[in-house]
């Protein structure tokens, strides 16, 4: 059996760790262009709220004490604000964004290379921060999908 306190405990963290969520996603879902360390902290917190919710959910779920079918209950609220407010909503458009980022870079540096003309210092820095830039949205957008593989593996 597990302790009062135990659950107690529980309680207080997967409910201090979905406020933080929760803020990021109100903050976050207010801009248009949300930014790779923003989309990454994001992310970050929804699995820290999700893994947090399964293994608690995975802990207590065949105990039948008020006390943990309070924590239960509390978890089952907090899926339902993962997929209403993340997974259904927020998800999908940060997915979109990024793939529409990297096809937009894609384009750019295609058509910086498609010019005959001797290249410039000036043009060769910008290509180089295009690059660095395009890597960056394709790892993220890796990062991404892989929360899309997780939700599927569940």
């Amino acid at each position: 059996m597990v302790p009062d306190s135990s659950i107690k405990n529980s309680l207080q963290l997967v409910t201090s760790e979905l406020g933080k969520l929760q803020q990021t996603i109100k903050i976050i879902s207010k801009i248009n262009e949300k930014s790779i360390p923003d989309i990454i902290n994001l992310y970050y917190q929804a699995a820290v709220v999700q893994t947090l919710a399964k293994k608690l959910k995975n802990d207590f779920e065949s105990s039948t004490t008020f006390e943990h079918k309070k924590l239960l209950d509390k978890i089952e609220e907090i899926e339902k604000y993962l997929v209403d407010n993340f997974t259904k909503s927020l998800h999908p458009e940060i997915l979109t964004q990024l793939t529409n980022s990297i096809q937009n870079y894609t384009e750019s540096l295609k058509s910086l290379g498609q010019n005959s003309e001797q290249k410039t210092k000036e043009t060769i820095e910008k290509e180089a921060l295009l690059y660095k830039k395009l890597r960056e949205l394709m790892s993220t957008k890796e990062f991404v999908e892989q929360y899309e593989i997780g939700l599927k593996n569940d």
